[in-house]
C-alpha cells in the first residue's frame, strides 16, 4: 500500500510521484525498460567520471593512476570509488557537470509579460505556534501568510527581463518576509537543496519584475502547485499564458501551521482555501475580469482544485496536470461534497502516457472521476513521452532531475517539446472556456497531427457533456 501513504513524504518525492508509484508501463516488457533505465544511469555515471577526470586529468599523479583505473576503457569498481572520492575531495557537484535539454520555445503571444511577487495575510486562519520556544505567547501577527505571484500582460518596456535565479530566490518569502538577508540566504540555498532545483539561475525568462500592466482586463487563472511545491514550479507555463492576454495568479503549497505540507482531505480543502483566498485577492487588481475563471493543478494542486471547485462557484473551468484526483478518487468520495458526477464546468486532464491506474502500486480503485464527470466536457490528453515529474519546468530545467530520473524511451528534447504542447492545448482550452474562442475546440478535438504533433508523443479523448443533472452544482 505505500502509494497510499506519499502523502506523508517529502514534497520532493511527491512532485515526482502524484501519491502513486509505477510500477512499471505496459509498453514494454519490465525487464527492456528496467535495463534500459540501468544503462541510461552507467552512460551518465560514466559521462560524469570522465568529466571529472579530464577535470583533474593534468596532474601528473592523477593520470598515472587514472592508466590504472581505466582498464579496457569499462566502468570498474575501482574506477567508480575512484571517481566518488574526487567528488569529496574536490567538493564538484554532480548536477553542475550534468546537462538538461529543456528549452521552452512556444511562441509567445501578443503581450509583454510583467511580473509581480507580493505577500498577503489571509487573517480567517492562524499560522505558526501560539508560544515561542521559551514558552512566552507569539503576539506577533499570526495569519496565514500567502506568498502571491502573478503574471500579467504588460506595457512593453526596454527593462530587462528577469532570469530563472529571480524565482528561485521566492523561496526566501513563502512563509513571509524573511527576517534578515542571511536567514532569506540560507532558506533559498536549503530549498534548492530540498527541491532539486539547480536549474541556471542566469536563464533568460520572458516576464519583466514590476513592469507597468496593460490597460484592459484579462481573465484570472490560479495556479495550484504539486504537493508542498513553490508557486513557480510551473513558471514557464505562467509567463507563456499571461503573454496570451491571462492574469495567472500562484500561491505555494504549505502546511497550515508550518512549511510542512499535510495530506488527507484536510490538505487537499487547505489548498482550495488558498485558491479561493487568491479569487478574493484578485478582485483588488483593475485588471482581472472576474466573470471568467479557471484553476490549473499539477499533482496535488490537481486535487485541490475539484475541492475549490465543489466550494467555489466563481470557478468556470479546471485544468489538471497529471492531477492527484485521478489517483485519490476516495479522497473526493469521502469529501461527501466533492461531487464530480454533479459537475457541469468543463475539464482539461492532462495525463502521463497510457499508464492504466492497474499497474500502480497500491492505487486506489475506488472510482474515477473522469469517467463520472458525465455532465461535463471532459478533454484528456495522455503525454505518451512524460513521467510525473516532467509535468514540472522547475524539474525539467534541473540536471539533478536528469540524474536521478535519466530518459528511457524519450529523449529529454522529445520530453522538452512535449511540455510546449501541454502549453498550446492548455491556451486552446482556456481560450474556450474563458473567451469562447471557437478556434480553442477546433484545435482540441482535431487529431494532434493536424495541429503538428509527433504522433508518438500525445493522444486527446474528447468526451462531450451529457445532458446537465437535474440539481447542478459547481
Amino acid at each position: 500500500m505505500e502509494g497510499l501513504f506519499l502523502m506523508n513524504r517529502s514534497s520532493k518525492e511527491n512532485d515526482q510521484t502524484t501519491g502513486a508509484i509505477v510500477s512499471w508501463t505496459h509498453s514494454l516488457p519490465r525487464f527492456v525498460r528496467y535495463s534500459r533505465a540501468c544503462l541510461a544511469q552507467l552512460r551518465l555515471i560514466d559521462q560524469t567520471l570522465e568529466t571529472l577526470l579530464n577535470i583533474i586529468g593534468a596532474m601528473s599523479v592523477f593520470m598515472s593512476t587514472r592508466l590504472l583505473l581505466n582498464f579496457n576503457g569499462r566502468i570498474g569498481r575501482m574506477r567508480l570509488l575512484f571517481g566518488l572520492v574526487v567528488l569529496l575531495i574536490t567538493g564538484v557537484s554532480i548536477s553542475a557537470l550534468a546537462e538538461t535539454a529543456f528549452q521552452f520555445t512556444g511562441a509567445p503571444g501578443p503581450y509583454s509579460v510583467g511580473f509581480r511577487a507580493v505577500i498577503e495575510h489571509d487573517s480567517s486562519r492562524t499560522y505558526g505556534p501560539r508560544f515561542d520556544s521559551m514558552g512566552a505567547p507569539v503576539t506577533d501577527n499570526r495569519a496565514r501568510p500567502i506568498q502571491t505571484l502573478i503574471w500579467y500582460p504588460a506595457v512593453k518596456s526596454k527593462a530587462d527581463h528577469m532570469n530563472y535565479g529571480n524565482y528561485l530566490d521566492l523561496f526566501a518569502s513563502e512563509e513571509g518576509a524573511p527576517a534578515t538577508a542571511a536567514q532569506a540566504e540560507q532558506t533559498v540555498l536549503t530549498r534548492k537543496k530540498d527541491y532539486t532545483a539547480d536549474a541556471d539561475p542566469t536563464s533568460q525568462m520572458r516576464a519583466t519584475n514590476e513592469a507597468k500592466p496593460d490597460e484592459g482586463k484579462y481573465p484570472l487563472v490560479i495556479y495550484a502547485p504539486s504537493y508542498g511545491g513553490p508557486a513557480f514550479e510551473n513558471a514557464d507555463l505562467c509567463e507563456y499564458l499571461a503573454s496570451y492576454g491571462y492574469v495567472v495568479i500562484a500561491s505555494p503549497s504549505i502546511g497550515a501551521h508550518s512549511f510542512n505540507m499535510i495530506g488527507g482531505i484536510e490538505g487537499a480543502e487547505l489548498q482550495a482555501r488558498d485558491i479561493s483566498f487568491l479569487i478574493g485577492f484578485a478582485q483588488t487588481l483593475r485588471n482581472v475580469d472576474l466573470s471568467h475563471i479557471a484553476v490549473i493543478g499539477y499533482s496535488w494542486g490537481g486535487l485541490s482544485n475539484f475541492f475549490a471547485a465543489a466550494q467555489d462557484d466563481r470557478i468556470g473551468a479546471l485544468i489538471a496536470l497529471d492531477g492527484s484526483a485521478r489517483y485519490f478518487p476516495k479522497l473526493i468520495k469521502d469529501s461527501k461534497y466533492v461531487q464530480p458526477q454533479n459537475m457541469t464546468i468543463p475539464l482539461l486532464f492532462f495525463t502521463r502516457g497510457e499508464i492504466p491506474l492497474e499497474s500502480l502500486t497500491g492505487a486506489d480503485m475506488s472510482g474515477n472521476v473522469l469517467n463520472e464527470m458525465v455532465h461535463s466536457d471532459v478533454y484528456i490528453v495522455r503525454m505518451h513521452d512524460m513521467r510525473h515529474g516532467e509535468f514540472s519546468s522547475m524539474h525539467q530545467r534541473s540536471p539533478a532531475y536528469w540524474l536521478r530520473h535519466p530518459p528511457e524511451e524519450y529523449s529529454q528534447q522529445e520530453t522538452s517539446k512535449s511540455y510546449e504542447w501541454i502549453a498550446r492545448y492548455t491556451l486552446n482550452f482556456l481560450n474556450l472556456t474563458l473567451k469562447n474562442d471557437i478556434a480553442g475546440k477546433a484545435f482540441l478535438i482535431a487529431a494532434p497531427a493536424k495541429n503538428g504533433v509527433s504522433d508518438h508523443m500525445l493522444a486527446v479523448d474528447f468526451r462531450p457533456a451529457k445532458e446537465n443533472p437535474t440539481s447542478p452544482k459547481p
